[in-house]
């Protein structure tokens, strides 16, 4: 596991639109992002938006046939020490299908109301993901 770099965009970008994950808004220098790697080919990744002391968790991936081997758990703990570091408090995200994961990890569903400003003005919050989406978060 490894932060991520500049040069890592195209292959992180890929991965994620694998799975239909919104791209547009990511960033070229891929600052906050994590990535989980074999032979030196990026086969999961996991990123945050920091706002301030609240912190989105977005695009967490793992690729198909890497899946069940522990390395989405070992990105999701990486992360939340990376942003407790960084003097984040408390995690948001939006998921269509991971709900019951992001559970086990702490999370708690929460409504839109209870986005604070800062990250409800995101990509993520509006347009790219649903609003059928399931909001989640955890005091870190």
């Amino acid at each position: 596991m490894r932060t991520a770099v500049p040069g890592d965009y195209d292959p992180v970008c890929s991965l994620l639109n694998s799975e239909q994950l919104p791209t547009s808004d990511l960033r070229p220098d891929l600052d906050h992002f994590l990535i989980a790697e074999l032979n030196d080919i990026p086969v999961a990744v996991l990123g945050l938006d920091p706002y301030g002391k609240d912190g989105l968790l977005r695009s967490m991936i793992v690729k198909r046939e890497f899946r069940r081997h522990g390395i989405a758990s070992k990105l999701v703990t990486e992360l939340e020490s990376y942003a407790r570091h960084q003097g984040i408090e408390m995690l948001y995200l939006v998921t269509n299908t991971a709900e019951d994961y992001f559970s086990r990890k702490g999370f708690n569903i929460i409504t839109r109301t209870d986005v604070p400003d800062t990250v409800a003005v995101s990509a993520e919050f509006n347009g790219l993901c649903p609003a059928s989406s399931t909001l989640m978060r955890k005091s870190i």
